[in-house]
C-alpha cells in the first residue's frame, strides 16, 4: 500500500481540508464534508495561487465544496495566497 503523508490540516465543524503528499503526484488539498477516515473527499485542489487571488480561491472553494463553512473557505483561500511556503 502506498504511503501518504499529511502535511497540514484545517477543520471547522464537520468539514476538514487535508494537505497530503501521496509520493506519486503533486501535493493536494482534499476537502471533506465528514470524517476523512470514513468518507470520500468532496473535491481537491492543487497548484499555486497568486497573492491577489484570495477572493477567487475562496469563491472556488464555496462553489466546488458545497456546504463548506464560509470561514473555512476563507481560511483556505488566505492560506494558499498569503501564507504558503512555495
Amino acid at each position: 500500500m502506498p504511503s501518504i503523508d499529511v502535511l497540514q490540516s484545517f477543520k471547522l465543524g464537520d468539514w476538514s481540508i487535508i494537505y497530503v503528499d501521496t509520493h506519486q503526484s503533486d501535493e493536494v488539498f482534499l476537502f471533506y464534508a465528514h470524517d476523512p477516515l470514513t468518507s470520500r473527499y468532496v473535491t481537491m485542489w492543487s497548484g499555486g495561487a497568486a497573492r491577489d487571488e484570495e477572493e477567487k480561491i475562496r469563491s472556488w472553494a464555496v462553489q466546488n465544496a458545497p456546504g463548506i463553512p464560509a470561514k473555512l473557505a476563507g481560511c483556505f483561500a488566505w492560506h494558499v495566497t498569503k501564507d504558503r511556503d512555495l
